[in-house]
């Protein structure tokens, strides 16, 4: 991936993704404390939030690139701990890739509460492997350590320089982390017969200030912590909605596999050479592909063969060394080694469709909605997925996840390593998302679909007795269609244990005292059946006693509601998915009982949502219907009201009670 400027607390959550890059400033001396490091060190902290656990109280980034096209970058990081829970923001690090990044050196300090001075030795730091939580095998390296006297009050410093030879030429700038940032830099210096381009995702934070020597300045002051975000109920992914700056710089001299202009179009291009012929079938793929698809006329079928072939039989394991972070492997090695990572699986899909006259590209988006912007180019992304392109003029047989590029071209958005997604459809992280759709000249940013509600269902049926002590008995059958149903098949993997542990939280947001038996899952492995879920259950204390009269949630499990809060919005509001949940429940009433009365039915659609539900008495029992249904995934801000309308008549709808009375 590109250079991203990411120090801090804020790489530790993406450093697995994202690949930093280089500049120069003069570094002082490493045995003592710099005049730099002293003069950050005073720096107020008054206006920072009292929540917040740290402050960085300086972030310098530099970035050079030297007439041969080589990159160095320059840090310099500054935090202070306001809280004791501030202690692990002091971790002073850096990443680099040991296959083709040169980390020329690492200085740490800190100054402790008492104004004490400490300057630990570079011999005292560690250089460790890191995959990033995914890879079997990564060239990253993280190399640093904890300073010492690190309490509340307490200052850490870090200074190093990174060099490298980039394969690209997009620098990504990304403000903010998850503490608040008091003062942060980045510094662009450039030589003779070079120039940039800087593209800003979101309203720009800061203005380029142009300096002498074709250096450039951006500066931010005083920003709040990301983190905030994340406490916002249904709020999109904190990274997401940050602002974020690509620079694509150019010069005399590119990168192996050419420059970026900073549109769409380069960056498809870009892409293309550097994965080209790596999508190309060799003998053994062929055959294969062949063997897949043999006695199979219809298009569809012929496609879900290999795709699923794909999907289910490579395994996702990724090896990244050097340029092999954004680079596939050749799909014959693929292939031949069954497993890959997500460009790997989507170039060996690629070339087990060619083998069978199908063509099919390469996508990359990332997995978190938002994340990626048509109106921003960049490398930007941590995913790669397949488009394949359709016959001119076939219909597209439940094949929901269809785009049509401004050339007319039709392709089908797959992700072949989303193990227990159906073909034909597409995981709810990456619907509604912004992509590169990676096609030569025609490359082009695409919008991913959305799919119906329908195509992602939810079905619980139950037919429940109940006693006179208020005991509730019964069987409940659950069927699950589409992406919402791979939780359910993913845990199918594990043992009975776990499945029933699992079961068991579930009900417990609805019951008290229960005990489930004879649970049992069918179609797991079968996409493109639904799932089905069978289970007996017998609740205690199910109905409460109020004198003569009995209280009993219609609504026995199952619960919908969402969590919402009470303050003004500003962010926008992510709903997760589109979904269609369907409950039917009867509760058969002892003996001696007649219903007193019914919770009122509710009937509610706003556009992007609607809920609908029902009791009713027939042959002596109570029967509960609903319908939940949500259309959309992303709203605006603007539409919270709403949103919260909607959970709290869901909320009272799950919580509501038919009353009861028993015969003298």
């Amino acid at each position: 991936m590109p250079p991203v400027a990411l120090p801090g607390s804020l790489l530790r959550a993406v450093a697995a993704s994202w690949l930093m890059a280089a500049c120069c400033i003069p570094a002082f001396a490493k045995d003592q404390v710099p005049d730099w490091v002293k003069t950050a060190a005073q720096t107020s902290t008054d206006k920072v939030s009292r929540e917040a656990d740290a402050a960085v109280l300086l972030e310098e980034v530099a970035y050079t690139v030297a007439p041969n096209g080589s990159l160095v970058e320059h840090v310099r990081r500054v935090v202070k701990i306001l809280r004791p829970q501030g202690r692990k923001q002091t971790e002073m690090f850096a990443y680099y890739r040991s296959s083709r990044d040169k980390l020329n050196y690492l200085h740490i300090w800190s100054i402790g509460p008492d104004g004490k001075e400490y300057a630990p030795k570079d011999k005292e730091q560690s250089d460790l492997a890191t995959d990033g939580g995914f890879a079997l095998y990564s060239d990253f390296r993280v190399r640093g350590l904890t300073p010492p006297a690190m309490d509340v009050g307490g200052i850490a410093a870090m200074e190093y320089e990174r060099q490298e030879q980039p394969y690209e030429n997009d620098i990504i700038w990304r403000p903010g982390e998850d503490i608040p940032i008091l003062r942060e830099r980045l510094t662009l210096n450039l030589p003779d017969g070079y120039t940039y381009k800087a593209t800003w995702k979101g309203k720009p934070k800061a203005q380029p200030v142009d300096a002498e020597h074709g250096k450039t300045l951006w500066e931010v002051e005083n920003q709040e912590s990301l983190v905030t975000h994340d406490r916002v109920p249904l709020s999109p992914n904190q990274f997401a909605i940050a602002p974020r700056m690509d620079i694509f710089y150019q010069g005399p001299v590119t990168t192996p596999y050419g420059a970026m202009t900073g549109d769409w179009k380069s960056i498809g291009e870009w892409y293309e050479r550097l994965a080209k012929d790596r999508n190309k079938p060799d003998p053994a793929i062929t055959a294969k592909a062949q063997e897949l698809v043999a006695g199979k006329t219809d298009f569809r079928d012929r496609v879900a063969a290999v795709s699923n072939f794909v999907q289910s039989d490579i395994r996702y394991v990724a090896i990244e060394i050097g340029v092999g972070g954004n680079q596939p492997h050749p799909a014959a090695d693929i292939f031949r080694a069954r497993y890959g990572d997500c460009k790997d699986k989507a170039t060996l899909l690629s070339a087990m469709l060619d083998a069978v006259g199908v063509r099919s590209t390469w996508v990359m988006v990332d997995t978190h909605r938002g994340m990626i912007s048509s109106d921003a180019p960049s490398l930007m992304g941590n995913h790669m997925i397949a488009a394949i392109e359709l016959p001119a003029n076939y219909m597209p047989k439940e094949m929901y996840s269809v785009v049509i590029a401004k050339s007319g071209k039709r392709f089908l958005i797959f992700d072949p390593t989303w193990e227990k997604t159906p073909f034909g459809q597409l995981e709810h992280e990456l619907q509604g998302s912004d992509a590169l759709l990676v096609d030569g000249a025609d490359s082009q940013a695409i919008r991913l679909p959305i799919l119906k509600p329908e195509q992602n269902h939810v079905q619980r049926k139950a037919s429940f007795q109940l006693a006179a002590d208020g005991t509730l008995s019964g069987t409940v059958t659950q069927e699950e269609g589409g992406d919402i149903a791979r939780t359910l098949r993913a845990l199918s993997l594990n043992d009975e244990k776990t499945q029933q542990q699992a079961l068991d939280r579930s009900l417990a947001r609805d019951l008290r005292a229960f005990h489930v038996e004879g649970m049992k899952m069918e179609n797991t492995a079968a996409l493109d059946r639904n799932l089905q879920l069978q289970y007996t259950i017998k609740a205690d204390h199910f109905a409460e006693p109020v004198g003569n009269l009995f209280a009993i949630r219609p609504r026995v499990l199952g619960t919908e509601s969402m969590r919402v809060d009470e303050k003004p919005r500003i962010l926008p509001i992510d709903l997760g998915e589109t979904r269609l949940i369907h409950d039917d429940f009867t509760i058969e009433l002892p003996a001696g009982f007649s219903v007193d009365e019914l919770p009122p039915p509710v009937h509610i659609d706003l556009g992007f949502a609607s809920y609908t539900s029902e009791s009713k008495v027939v042959d002596h029992a109570i029967h509960y219907s609903r319908t939940y249904t949500v259309r959309e995934v992303s709203l605006p801000a603007e539409r919270y009201a709403d949103v919260q309308k909607l959970a709290r008549i869901i909320q009272a709808d799950e919580q509501s009670s038919a009353v009861l009375k028993r015969a003298n």
